[in-house]
This record gives C-alpha cells, structure tokens and sequence, in this order.
C-alpha cells in the first residue's frame, strides 16, 4: 500500500506538503504545479483516495506536530518516524491531517488551524514543544500521544537518551580516548547542561575520570551546515593540541565533521575516531562507514501510531510510557585506539 513518504518521495516534497494537499488544507498555499504532481501521483501510486480530490467522510484523521525538521523536505530522524506513522495508520484506515513544525505553529493562522481541526480524532507529538502552545493543546481534550515528550499525564514512547550517548562515548574512552569533542545542540531550554545526548557525554567523561572542557563542546544548533563550519574552524584554531576522538549528537553532524577533518587532511579514524548517533541509513555508506548508536526511528513512530489508536478506541486505564531499546552500531570510523595510534 503506497504511503504519504512514497508520494513525497517521488514528487520531491516534504511529507506534510503531501499531507496537506491530499486533505485539501487551504490555510496555506501550495503551488498548482506541485499539487498537480501530488494527485496525479497519488493516483498511480494506488493511494486510496477519491477521484475527485475530496477525502471520504468516512476518513478517519490524525494530526502530528514535529518539534523542528530544520526547514528540511527530508531530515533522516524525523521522516523516518512519520514513516512509521504513516504506514501504521494507513493500515488502520486513518491517514495525517496535518503535520505542522513548532515553527509553523508561531504563526497565529496555523496555530488556530491545529487547536480547532475537528475532524482529528487524536493528535501525535515529536519531541518537545512550546509549554504556552502545549498548554492550548491539551484544553481541546482530543487524545495526545507523545514521543519524547515529558509529561506523566499521557502515553509516551522513548529511548533512553543519556544511556545512549553514554555508551557512545565509553566506546571512545574504553579504547584510551581522554580528549573528546562533542557536537551537538539545545533544545527548547537553550541549555547544553540539559540536552540528554550531552549528559551522557557528561557522564562517560566523569566515568573515565576525564574533566569537562568547556572548549571542547561545540554547540551546532543540530545544523550539519553549522557543525561542518565549526569543525573547519576548530581545526584551524586548535592545530597545536587537537582531540583524539569526536562525539556528534547527530549522524549528519558526525558526517558534516567528518568532511571538515577530510578536508584539512586528517585521517579517519586514525587522526580522528568519530562516533554519531540514530544510524540514520546515510550512515552505512560513509567513507569509511560511521559508528553509532541506532535507535529504531520506524517502529518508535509504529508505536507511537498503535498507542494513540489504543487511546482513542479503548483508552488504558493509566497512561503508558514505552521505552523502546537503543543497539550499538561501531564501525570503522572509530575502530581505532589510542595505544594503536601512539605505536
């Protein structure tokens, strides 16, 4: 059964653009050319809808707010998650309403138009969101599923987040790594200190007996742009004492960092062991392939879709918190220790 991501795919749009058009949403524009595109692809592709461009009022709807795709059509996490989403809900005869950005929802006409879609039957959350625009959300009384988002009131699928980064730095210090940039980004608190991926850089420093140093940490606002230029920039500062090892929050950050120490002619992993992390698929194909930590991005969004189903059909007693498991991907690009490289 073609999905919302086949279409998007074949067309060059984001998912949402897709979404938006198939649910004839008028509250913003899109191009006649695109949506031409989108029908007529829809229709050979087999996406069940009607002739006609009008949704059947036997169509059940869901709407799903993302925390940021950093104004991407294509970001390897988060699409893949709507995947799953997608696909679950398709094979249960509901489809997307609407998948706005937090950004999106700053502007007054979106905001309205997600608070007051009645015809949704229940509404998924990506990560976090503006505490003020949450607190509008839950007043509808529609049922909310989340995925990494805090709040004890509704079911949530996770992944423990700091135990994750942990282990993807034990593997760097566990191998005589003791000097080990991190590069990551905030969240809605613009607080490194509490970005979980950065704590469990923390902690398997603290472990290793190894100090923080604050000039190690470099903040790329979870931008690959950003995380190349900065590298490009650590390296040219820092020529006289560079680090051994590099943790990015991010595969495509990793992948940006390693084009940066590519480029000013170091070695992987034998100048520099990289670690990334959610194995997005980009990530097998590295040269040399990138270690990192995979978390199972389709099936979170799978959950997330059957849970929310659960809750509108026969809600559980008590909210549940799904913690699903993360799995260690260490390839070349960190198979390279410290004593092996001083011999």
């Amino acid at each position: 059964m073609a999905t919302l991501k086949d279409i998007a795919d074949v067309v060059g749009v984001s998912v949402s653009t897709v979404s938006r058009v198939l649910s004839n949403e008028t509250n913003r524009s899109v191009n006649s050319d695109t949506k031409k595109k989108i029908w007529d692809t829809a229709r050979e592709l087999g996406y069940q809808i009607r002739s006609s461009g009008v949704l059947t009022p036997q169509t059940k709807r869901v709407g799903c707010i993302v925390s940021t795709l950093q104004n991407r059509r294509y970001h390897p996490y988060f699409s893949v998650i709507l995947e799953g989403i997608d696909q679950e809900l398709a094979k249960n005869g509901f489809k997307l309403a609407f998948t706005y950005t937090q950004d999106e929802l700053k502007k007054p006409e979106v905001l309205k138009s997600a608070l007051h879609d009645n015809t949704i039957e229940g509404l998924i959350l990506i990560e976090g969101i503006d505490e003020s625009i949450y607190r509008q959300i839950r007043k509808q009384n529609c049922p909310v599923v989340g995925i990494d988002v805090t709040d004890s009131s509704i079911p949530t699928i996770s992944y423990d987040r700091v135990g994750a980064a942990q282990k993807a730095v034990q593997h760097l210090t566990q191998q005589g790594h003791r000097d080990i940039l991190f590069i990551g980004g905030t969240g809605l608190s613009g607080l490194m200190e509490r970005e979980k991926r950065f704590r469990g850089y923390q902690q398997a420093l603290g472990e290793a007996q190894i100090p923080l140093d604050p000039a190690r940490v470099l903040d790329a606002q979870w931008e690959p742009d950003q995380a190349y230029r900065m590298m490009l920039a650590f390296l040219e500062d820092n020529q006289k004492e560079l680090p051994t090892a590099v943790f990015a929050a991010s595969d495509i950050m990793a992948m940006a960092a390693m084009r940066a120490i590519s480029e000013k002619g170091f070695r992987i992993p034998q100048d520099f062991a990289v670690v990334g992390f959610d194995d997005n698929e980009p990530s097998r194909y590295t040269v040399p392939p990138l270690s990192t930590i995979h978390i199972p991005t389709f099936e979170i969004g799978t959950i997330a879709a059957k849970t929310l189903l659960q809750t509108i059909r026969d809600p559980y007693p008590l909210p549940v918190n799904i913690s699903v498991p993360f799995e260690t991907k260490f390839r070349s690009s960190s198979k390279w220790s410290v004593t092996t490289k001083n011999q």
